[in-house]
């Protein structure tokens, strides 16, 4: 005896698509508009993933006409392993957004009706028509939101390039002119690393930029008055020391000892302020770095000697980088560094007496970034 063919939705589909089929909506479609429209509406994960499940549940056939799908709360919970309590406000959100439409029955339980012959030809829960009708609406607010990104990443590359120039137009002139005065410059640099939006952070980077582009002609003005008549950036003006007075009292500084932060570190854990000092690739090169930038940052001479005496040439300069990353950025709930010269003499004496452990604080600054 021949085993009867299963009928109703678990049938097999002839070779031919049927009219039903073939009038069927495309799920891989409806799956990309619920993506489409998660991206425009910046729908939170909960209404993202109940949405999912939703385009999940349905089978191929619309019923009525509509493309209905009948999930319980439990379903959907088990699925998404979200709470009732959210699966309930993801559909109300949902809905509230005019991406589905609920169908309720008259006991408002969710299921499907079948014909005699087991055709699901009535059904009662969510009606996701909505989706491929609005898909024309989303493409259109999703070109405008691509059209965004891409000015606002043109415009933090434009202000990466300013930055970058400010700050190596800055290090330029000290090193070139270690008279001038650039503190007021490196105050405002510094304001503007605080203050500039980070990339992945929401919000507009034109201002940060127009403020970056501002500071490096500014600098670099300065610096082309500096260098004039002077076509060699590298005089012999005491090259390899950080500054003269350094150079003077050579005798009474303490060796560099071991690195008490390694390069990689200083740059992870200090990114502002690594951006003013430069690329090193050593020990040396970062304490005569440092040493030339520090009377922008309102260190003195004789601070800069009393450090070096007290805790060495990488203390000081570790611990200089330090106080202009916690200027530039303070820690939540700390006020802003004013004065980074006395702040950095006092640290430099603390450190010395044992009371702050240099090491440690640069590590906090690592498990910060």
């Amino acid at each position: 005896m021949t085993k009867a063919q299963p009928s109703g939705w678990r049938a097999l589909k002839p070779t031919l698509p049927s009219a039903r089929e073939q009038d069927s909506a495309d799920k891989q479609k409806l799956f990309a508009a619920a993506r489409i429209a998660a991206k425009v509406l910046q729908l939170p994960s909960s209404a993202r993933f109940v949405l999912d499940q939703l385009v999940g549940c349905y089978r191929g056939e619309l019923v009525e006409n509509r493309i209905l799908v009948w999930p319980s709360n439990k379903f959907l919970m088990e699925r998404t392993g979200l709470s009732e309590r959210s699966v309930r406000y993801a559909l109300a959100m949902l809905t509230e957004e005019g991406l589905i439409v609920a169908k309720d029955s008259a006991n408002g339980k969710r299921f499907g009706q079948r014909s005699a012959q087991g055709q699901i030809i009535r059904a009662y829960g969510f009606d996701l028509s909505p989706l491929p009708e609005k898909l024309p609406e989303l493409n259109e607010r999703l070109a405008a939101i691509q059209e965004r990104e891409r000015e606002r990443a043109l415009a933090f590359d434009e202000l990466t390039i300013h930055r970058r120039s400010a700050q190596e137009a800055l290090r330029t002139l000290a090193e070139v002119d270690p008279d001038s005065d650039i503190t007021d410059l490196m105050a405002r640099a510094l304001e503007l690393s605080r203050v500039t939006p980070r990339r992945s952070a929401i919000g507009s980077a034109d201002s940060a930029r127009d403020a970056w582009h501002q500071l490096r002609m500014e600098a670099e003005d300065l610096y082309y008055a500096a260098s004039a008549g002077n076509p060699c950036r590298h005089e012999d003006k005491n090259t390899y020391a950080p500054d003269k007075s350094c150079n003077n009292h050579s005798g009474d500084m303490r060796a560099p000892e071991r690195p008490i932060a390694t390069a990689d570190d200083l740059v992870k854990a200090c990114p502002d302020a690594m951006d003013f000092i430069g690329q090193v690739r050593n020990d040396r090169e970062f304490i005569l770095a440092v040493g030339r930038m520090r009377g922008a940052f309102g260190v003195s001479p004789s601070a800069w000697v009393e450090a070096g005496r007290e805790i060495g040439l990488l203390g000081a300069a570790v611990t200089l980088v330090y106080v202009i990353q916690l200027q530039a950025r303070p820690t939540p709930g700390a006020e802003q560094i004013k004065n980074a010269g006395g702040y950095f003499r006092v640290l430099v004496r603390l450190i010395k007496a044992g009371q702050v452990n240099l090491s440690k604080e640069v590590n906090s600054l690592l498990e910060r970034y």
